[in-house]
């Protein structure tokens, strides 16, 4: 399944060329594919709601009695014709595919980044003549890296798949993350993805990464020192905080696709009915989810590529849309609804 997503991802991007709207289009996709299954979850969750009088009547008067409880509640559901679980199926069916979505855009940010490192080391930092990685005090070493100070080694970076403000939708969108991986970053991904790149990359960036020649720590620091990076720490120095004085080049993001996502997350939970008056109280669970996944979105796309980022916030405003548009829909058709039972009961 996570190699079918993948394809039909990799399908729109080489028709849109651009990685951030494949990624939108995409998401609308799989919302408008579930759409049936969305409708089906919002109107079994309208009638549990409608049904919740009845149902507290009933545990209270078989309190003492959870079998027969048990036993009235589902014919309950039976004469009103409602499924308590219909309106988990979206959620049963969504969080798989969020899961996948997160593996596959983790998965090919990495395998992208690490070709275009590969072919940016290569091209600026390998003797052709003896497959070696050149000396820090080489002419052309000092020429890339006064290039990468000055902004204008990015042109030769390749493309880094930018998408609005957005510079490479392949790292988070953060004002401490650079398009350009540091060394930390490349490591990282070695170790975790190596074994999905051929041999002759892994080895170059694998002897690049380990900066025996002082290369990676050096570009490290001139994208740094294009950028102005400030570092303070929060939270009695737990929480490092790296804030740039030049946004112009290599800073990828500004942080705002997380807080997006937090307040489409919100949004979307408020539009969420749900089936039991207790989301309502103080400490409920219902109270706590209203809170903890706006939280939560925010702190995974924040951690996570822009691309995953982009698809949480759009799926987010695809369900505000929807939900808003169904329970209009609903609204209208349970007032029609009323108005011709109120005839009927008034004709002699």
């Amino acid at each position: 399944m996570t190699a079918l997503l993948r394809n039909i991802l990799e399908f729109v991007q080489d028709i849109v060329n651009n990685y951030g709207w494949a990624v939108i289009i995409f998401s609308l996709f799989i919302k408008a594919v579930l759409l049936p299954l969305d409708y089906k979850s919002r109107k079994s969750m309208r009638a549990m709601t409608a049904l919740n009088p009845k149902m507290e009547e009933l545990k209270k008067k078989y309190a003492n009695d959870q079998e027969k409880l048990n036993q009235k509640m589902s014919e309950l559901y039976k004469k009103n014709k409602v499924n308590p679980l219909s309106g988990c199926l979206p959620m049963l069916i969504q969080l798989p595919i969020l899961f996948m979505m997160f593996s596959v855009m983790r998965n090919t940010a990495a395998e992208l980044q690490l070709d275009q490192m590969y072919k940016w080391v290569a091209a600026n930092f390998l003797n052709g003549e003896t497959g070696e990685l050149l000396k820090l005090d080489n002419e052309a070493v000092q020429a890339v890296l006064q290039a990468v100070k000055s902004g204008e080694a990015l042109k030769t970076f390749g493309d880094p798949q930018g998408w609005l403000w957005i510079k490479s939708v392949f790292q988070p969108d953060s004002f401490m993350k650079t398009v350009i991986p540091t060394m930390e970053e490349l490591s990282i991904m070695l170790q975790q993805y190596g074994d999905k790149i051929t041999p002759e990359v892994k080895e170059l960036l694998t002897l690049y990464a380990s900066d025996t020649n002082q290369i990676a720590s050096a570009v490290d620091l001139a994208v740094r020192e294009n950028c102005g990076f400030t570092t303070f720490n929060l939270f009695l120095n737990w929480i490092p905080i790296s804030f740039p004085k030049n946004w112009s080049v290599y800073v990828n993001g500004c942080f705002a696709l997380p807080i997006l996502a937090g307040v489409t997350q919100f949004l979307q939970t408020k539009l969420t009915p749900t089936s039991a008056d207790t989301s309502s109280q103080k400490g409920g669970t219902g109270a706590f989810m209203k809170w903890f996944f706006p939280i939560f979105s925010v702190w995974i796309c924040i951690s996570s590529t822009a691309a995953f980022a982009i698809y949480w916030v759009f799926v987010n405003i695809w369900s505000i849309v929807t939900n808003f548009a169904i329970n209009k829909y609903l609204d209208a058709k349970d007032k029609k609804t009323q108005v011709v039972t109120e005839k009927e009961a008034l004709q002699p």
